[in-house]
């Protein structure tokens, strides 16, 4: 136990940072009081407290404290352990004298500071020290606070899945409405005796701006589709009657169409009571890439949104995946098979496989190079003189090797696929159906092409009379004959890779296949029965428009992807090329060429009349089929 002793004349110990402070004890922490809490002890003798102060020099023990107050303060030092005494509240506390140190008791063990009776709480910093453990036990009732906490802001929305975006702030929604927001100052005629006038006038307004913006969204959908199918190289019944199609399904019924070679014109006329000003809506197609497969699944598009099974949103969705799809074949498939397709038709014009093999090669470097042409936008009348000069060149050398081939026929077949005739072809269907314009603009770009390979075969020619080779009889037809069976064998192939070349999928090359097949057996009964060499191909043809409306029809392809492929071993590409051979290099055959020219273009109008023929003949059946097509909507409203 501590003792305290009187100070007498000692003088107050100073505290010196440089002397270390003896450990304390956790049992023998003091508990300091004030007097005053004491309400029956009585006033203190001053000497009496003087006495009380306990001198330094004589507390040994390292667990002794020594209370030296700056002013006399009377208290009561009592160890942690002990039990309150009455005897506390005594006017002097005399300390017990110190016990021997073999006789000191052993230390209690640690045990929470015990509260004396009649005090304050006083704080942790003046119970416990520093390294001392002072911590007071929690009370047993809470104090009730001053400041009412709100509760937490609640966040507002769904909840956010664990593990994203911890510590977000929520924040508060206002879902009332503030008294600084517009206010629509129709509602102020509620109650009074205009309110229900302006509500119907203002329905009415809203129902026609709402119409007036359909009708412009439906109008440019409309444009798009139609854009899509000439640069896909559509003909122009099939693109004025889908535009048709889809103004009539989704409400716009006030349409005017026009078509002017490649550009597309809609005129709005609404109704003047409605309050809506009319129109015009113009669209030009510029570039265009042959893309048969595109084609096809903008006509089963078309022939959904006439069904009603599609809105507006979804066509328009499916029209933009339509736009952005690649083609089924690559570039080097296309090349390829325009090779193949030129060897199957060489022996039809009477070539042997030699020439066949030849032809085959020179329409794969033709075609490469007017690939590459087209790719650095050279004009299409110089990709195709490039083109003549390649052919002309190979032939030119395959004579001076003295290889058994006909020239004539190796240059007919390199220049074949390079030939407007598929374009010419078009452009009397558009003449036959009601679009002259269009159809001028046609045979213009056909005139042109017509051009390139004149110019290409005279700038060949003019190359090998330089180079001093002999001069060649150009305009010499084939002679060699093969057995019908391989012929149509032959054909079958070229209808196939034609198909392919102008990006058809398996389903409509086989159908191209079969098609030019029956078209060369009508081919061959023709000539059996001695028609002439003029409806020979016509009649060809009409059996040709007629099956592929058919087969389109099941196939669910427009008419066009089936007969175009198919009719092009009946075009006179040989007549064609010994007429401007004629025109162009042998002076003295010019009106031969000419006549030439007149007969080749006599028999393409023949073609063409006759698919439009059959395809006229088979509208009864495909109307039985169960499926109204587009172009029937257009001959029920011109008539």
């Amino acid at each position: 136990m501590s003792r305290m002793e009187p100070e007498g004349t000692h003088e107050p110990e100073r505290f010196d940072p440089r002397v270390a402070e003896p450990p304390a004890v956790p049992a023998l922490i003091p508990v300091l009081r004030p007097a005053s809490a004491d309400h029956d002890t009585a006033p203190q003798d001053p000497a009496a407290a003087e006495d009380a102060r306990p001198h330094p020099a004589e507390d040994a023990h390292p667990a002794a404290v020594a209370v030296e107050p700056a002013e006399p303060l009377p208290a009561v030092v009592r160890p942690a352990a002990a039990e309150p005494d009455p005897a506390d509240a005594a006017p002097v506390a005399r300390p017990e004298p110190a016990a021997p140190e073999e006789q000191l008791p052993e230390q209690a063990a640690d045990a929470p500071l015990t509260e004396p009776p009649l005090s304050e709480q006083v704080p942790t910093s003046v119970l416990a020290p520093a390294d001392a453990d002072g911590a007071l036990p929690a009370p047993d009732v809470l104090p009730e606070p001053d400041v009412t906490v709100p509760d937490p802001v609640v966040p507002v929305g769904p909840p956010e899945k664990r593990g994203r975006r911890r510590g977000r702030k929520a924040r508060e929604v206002f879902v009332e409405n503030l008294p600084t927001q517009a206010l629509v100052l129709a509602d102020r005629l509620h109650s009074s005796p205009y309110g229900r006038r302006m509500r119907s006038t203002l329905q009415q307004r809203r129902e026609a701006e709402t119409h007036a913006l359909e009708a412009r969204t439906t109008l440019d959908f409309a444009l798009k589709l139609g854009e899509t199918m000439f640069s896909f190289g559509a003909a122009s019944l099939d693109v004025e009657t889908s535009i048709i199609v889809v103004t009539q399904a989704y409400g716009i019924l006030e349409t005017e169409v026009d078509l002017t070679n490649q550009s597309i014109s809609l005129n709005y006329a609404p109704d003047s009571s409605r309050g809506e000003s009319p129109y015009t809506l113009q669209r030009v197609v510029r570039s265009s890439s042959v893309n048969f497969e595109g084609l096809v699944a903008v006509h089963r598009l078309v022939e959904e949104i006439a069904d009603g099974r599609l809105d507006r949103a979804e066509a328009q969705r499916r029209l933009v995946e339509i736009r952005h799809q690649p083609k089924p074949f690559p570039a080097v498939f296309e090349i390829l098979f325009a090779g193949v397709f030129v060897a199957c038709f060489i022996p039809f014009i009477g070539g042997n496989w030699t020439g066949s093999l030849l032809g085959m090669i020179s329409t794969w470097l033709v075609f490469w190079l007017k690939i590459q042409a087209d790719r650095a936008r050279f004009p299409e009348i110089f990709s195709t003189m490039f083109g003549a000069i390649v052919a002309t060149v190979i032939a030119l050398a395959a004579f001076a090797l003295e290889l058994p081939v006909n020239p004539a026929v190796v240059i007919a077949g390199g220049i074949m696929m390079l030939l407007p005739t598929a374009r010419f072809v078009t452009a009397v269907q558009d003449a036959i159906n009601g679009f002259p314009v269009t159809a001028a603009g046609r045979f213009l770009s056909a005139l042109l092409v017509f051009t390139g390979v004149m110019a290409g075969i005279m700038v060949a020619v003019a190359l090998g009379d330089l180079a001093g080779l002999e001069h060649l009889d150009l305009a010499e037809a084939g002679t060699l004959q093969h057995p019908p069976l391989l012929l149509l064998a032959l054909v079958t192939a070229a209808g196939m890779s034609d198909a392919v070349v102008e990006q058809s999928r398996w389903p409509q090359i086989l159908a191209c296949g079969l098609v030019s097949g029956a078209g060369y057996g009508v081919f061959l009964a023709a000539q059996q029965l001695g028609i002439g060499d003029r409806l020979v191909p016509a009649a060809a043809a009409t059996a040709v428009g007629f099956l592929g409306r058919l087969v389109a029809q099941r196939i669910a392809a427009p008419a066009l992807v089936i007969v175009l492929p198919s009719m092009l071993f009946l075009l006179p590409g040989l007549m064609m090329f010994r007429s401007v051979y004629g025109f162009t290099v042998e002076t003295g055959s010019t009106l031969l060429g000419l006549a030439g020219l007149f007969n080749a273009a006599v028999i393409v109008v023949a073609i063409a009349a006759g698919v439009a023929f059959g395809n006229t003949l088979a509208k009864p059946i495909t109307d039985r089929m169960g499926t109204l097509l587009p172009t029937e909507l257009v001959m029920h409203q011109r008539g």
